[in-house]
């Protein structure tokens, strides 16, 4: 139900209320949508128009209607009979007002017959609301004076549900679609669109609000000239996670693999992590002495000064060579890092630019001892990227990264536990091995957004 009165702020929800049957038999679901749209003299107009049922749907026992300006209540009954049924409609919100609208709030919970208790999504269904597109929905996203956008509904009757899952007797489920509006502001987001395409205004205004507006392993390109030959080169990043579970909040646990993470898809340049001085394993920065804390490669990538050689990369380093549309996205990140045989705890670094530590690219499930040779191991996680692919310390072709169209090692910057002068890496095929830190290897780094 829509309804339409002169108030200060506007709320539009939608309430989907299901009657489910048992087993497959005769499933039978009523939809209905109520909303309340305000006025703000005559200037304030945002409304449901064209609701149209999507092609395939089961056949709907009360068809929806929509008189596009006064719609206050649109009620659906279907009935669902075997998994894999589905009905699904579109519907367009439309701002035929003067003033620039924004999402405020988007909650999508689910109810209890009463239509008050809360509960869990019963396993069998499956309902999403998103804009036509498939884009999310989420807050401070822009519905401008005189457009409209266009929603859809969908619930379906999962077709991978199991015999226990079902319902043991009938049962009422409500679902509540609330989305409230209000005058738009210097925080309103672009709609999304894709990864690709969307500004970087645009992309950290949405991940701000919903880290999930993009989704794992979409890529974008961008211009930098790091060789500095005054030509800039074409370079890929890929979005490498974007979920924050509840391990992300443990006391000491890196933020490199936690919220929105950004990072290049292939190898961008080769450097070495630090010198090597025979005998010398004192000095923080050499060999793999003060771990990534210390390191070269740190102000290398960070366009800071390397302490030990005094080596100042304000003007070659890489982060000072990004976009600078992209360098002001890019938030300070908290990283832990492990340490080798000569430290004694793992060093903690805020950095813009950071490379992988082990964990965030493999998840063992050998016998391997990639866990006790690297102390950071268990102070981080798999992105979430490299956990879709499957990439674990046994199978990992999904990590094979290239530069210049050919497999090439690229570094992380966990310090080997067990030796003075070792860090890992990721091999041309995908493996975890280690080397000098002195040698010259693929550099692929990532960072944040936020």
């Amino acid at each position: 139900m829509i309804r339409v009165k002169n108030k200060k702020t506007h709320v539009f929800m939608l309430i989907l209320l299901l009657i489910l049957g048992i087993g497959f038999a005769a499933l039978a679901a009523t939809l209905k949508i109520n909303g309340t749209i305000t006025i703000d003299s005559a200037k304030w107009d945002v409304h449901f128009e064209n609701v149209e049922v999507v092609q395939g749907s089961v056949t709907a026992t009360t068809v929806p209607v929509s008189d596009n300006t006064t719609t206050t209540e649109m009620t659906y009954a279907v009935d669902f009979t075997q998994p894999g049924d589905f009905y699904e409609f579109t519907v367009y919100i439309a701002n035929d007002g003067t003033i620039d609208a924004m999402v405020n709030l988007v909650t999508n919970k689910v109810y209890a017959a009463d239509g008050e208790t809360e509960k869990q999504l019963p396993a069998y269904l499956k309902s999403t609301v998103t804009y036509d597109d498939g884009a999310p929905i989420s807050k401070n996203q822009l519905l401008a004076k005189q457009t409209s956008e266009k929603i859809k509904v969908r619930v379906e009757f999962r077709s991978d549900v199991e015999a226990s899952e079902l319902p043991s007797t009938n049962e009422t489920t409500v679902f509540k679609f609330s989305s409230t509006f209000k005058q738009a502001d210097e925080n309103a987001c672009q709609k999304v669109t894709t990864f690709a395409n969307d500004s970087w205004d645009t992309i950290q205004c949405n991940v701000r609000n919903n880290p999930l507006s993009y989704p794992l392993g979409a890529e974008k390109t961008i211009e930098m000239d790091i060789d500095g030959d005054n030509t800039n080169e074409t370079y890929t990043l890929r979005v490498a996670n974007n979920t924050t579970p509840a391990e992300c909040s443990t006391t000491g646990f890196s933020q490199s693999a936690c919220g929105f993470v950004v990072e290049f898809a292939d190898v961008i340049s080769k450097y070495r992590i630090n010198p090597y001085v025979s005998g010398d394993t004192t000095t923080p920065g050499v060999k793999s002495k003060g771990g990534w804390e210390y390191s070269d490669m740190r102000a290398y990538l960070n366009s800071t000064t390397y302490a030990y050689e005094s080596i100042d990369y304000s003007t070659t380093g890489i982060y000072n060579k990004l976009p600078s549309d992209l360098k002001s996205k890019i938030i300070n990140t908290t990283v832990v890092s492990g340490h080798n045989n000569y430290d004694t705890a793992n060093f903690t670094t805020t950095d813009k630019l950071y490379l992988l530590a082990t964990h965030e690219v493999w998840e063992k499930d050998d016998t391997s001892s990639i866990d006790n040779y690297d102390s950071v191991y268990n102070n981080t996680r798999q992105l979430d990227y490299y956990h879709n692919k499957g990439v674990t310390t046994s199978k990992y072709s999904g990590a094979i990264k290239k530069y210049n169209g050919t497999n090439n090692k690229w570094w992380l910057r966990s310090a080997v536990s067990y030796n003075e002068n070792g860090f890992y890496d990721v091999g041309d095929l995908g493996s975890w091995g280690n080397d000098g830190s002195h040698s010259i290897s693929g550099v692929s780094p990532a960072f944040r957004i936020g």
